[in-house]
């Protein structure tokens, strides 16, 4: 089959999930990947990889979509671009990666017979719901018989559903991660702290405020000091979350790491005791799908600390993987972090990955 995927950039420390997914369809299919930019070009190559430069929208564009009164991203230049290179690829299907970049590609194409997927993964279906044109559109596209959605989780779904968005045509599809790359070690290491792992972007959505706020209130609560929290990621937040843990005089036992590779965030998990995921849904609305960094943590078998937040609760019970508490529950996020600690590994975790959220079992869906 000839798959023609699309997303408006490929590659960066943000996407693992895509990259994962073109690795593994391109040993079954033929798969070309449309982009407009690519992040990590020296790290991030694939060989049918084409980059079609972004057009800009015009004024008269511009202007409807700030004022939310219409979405439309045609564009003479680029749809002679993707129709070339539909017209010599001959897609069978066409794969596109999030709501509202899917557009880009659809309000350019010529050939209108194509079957179309459009998968949800988190801001398109929460956050970008507010906008009044972009609901539009989506009733309309996906009322068309050859259009049809993937959702990486259930919470996402029903976003659409309250909106009379038609999903009668979609599958819930859950992220899927390589076991063989996230497998704990049967070594055993002697480490001076108890740790407490995020691995995640410093994003709003990731609640590193409310973790924060709880692992400070934790330590206050216990005897000993020899506890650590150690968060992954960077940018402009960082900062304004250095100054919580100054204010909070915490400094002593919490540690950014920055950007991290799988191999990396491998390694901290190896290392780790506990993993914590405070996801909130911020005033923008932008939602979570379900982390795939969770189902990681789980495939190392770390209990997990995290919250009733979009589809979280479909990878996470509470009480048998670790617990769930409502967001920016503060005090029950401390109270947690105290229960847990003496849980120790838990393979149960691992086995929930391997029987619903395996690479092999999702691109087999």
């Amino acid at each position: 089959m000839n798959i023609l995927m699309y997303s408006n950039s490929f590659g960066g420390h943000t996407s693992t999930f895509i990259k994962q997914d073109v690795e593994h369809l391109s040993k079954k299919h033929n798969l070309l990947y449309i982009c407009n930019t690519v992040h990590n070009a020296s790290t991030d190559s694939y060989d049918n990889l084409k980059i079609v430069n972004e057009e800009s929208l015009t004024l008269l564009q511009r202007v409807f979509w700030k004022f939310d009164v219409n979405l439309n991203y045609s564009n003479y230049s680029l749809k002679n671009k993707i129709t070339t290179i539909i017209n010599e690829f001959k897609p069978d299907l066409i794969h596109c990666q999030f709501g509202i970049e899917a557009l880009r590609l659809i309000d350019n194409l010529e050939n209108k017979s194509i079957p179309v997927i459009i998968q949800f993964r988190g801001y398109d279906a929460s956050k970008m719901l507010k906008k009044r044109s972009y609901v539009k559109r989506l009733q309309e596209l996906l009322s068309r018989d050859n259009y049809y959605s993937i959702f990486v989780s259930d919470s996402l779904k029903q976003n659409l559903k309250k909106r009379s968005i038609n999903v009668k045509n979609s599958i819930i599809l859950h992220s899927g991660i390589n076991l063989t790359k996230f497998h704990k070690q049967n070594y055993t290491t002697t480490h001076q702290y108890f740790t407490f792992l995020q691995v995640s972007s410093l994003v709003e959505k990731k609640g590193h405020e409310y973790t924060l706020q709880a692992f400070a209130k934790f330590l206050s609560s216990q005897n000993s000091k020899n506890f650590k929290l150690v968060l992954t990621g960077d940018g402009e937040r960082k900062s304004l979350l250095l100054d919580l843990v100054h204010k909070l005089n915490i400094q002593d036992h919490v540690e950014f790491v920055g950007f991290v590779s799988p191999k990396q965030a491998k390694e901290l998990m190896q290392n780790a005791d506990v993993f914590v995921h405070h996801s909130i849904t911020p005033q923008s609305g932008d939602e979570e799908g379900i982390p795939n960094a969770i189902m990681e943590a789980m495939a190392m078998e770390l209990p997990i600390i995290s919250t009733y937040h979009a589809g979280i609760p479909e990878l996470v019970t509470d009480g048998v993987n670790g617990y769930l508490v409502e967001e920016r529950d503060v005090d029950m996020y401390a109270k947690r972090m105290s229960d847990i600690i003496s849980w120790g590994k838990i393979p149960i975790n691992r086995k929930v990955i391997e029987e619903e959220f395996e690479i092999n079992i999702h691109i087999q869906k």
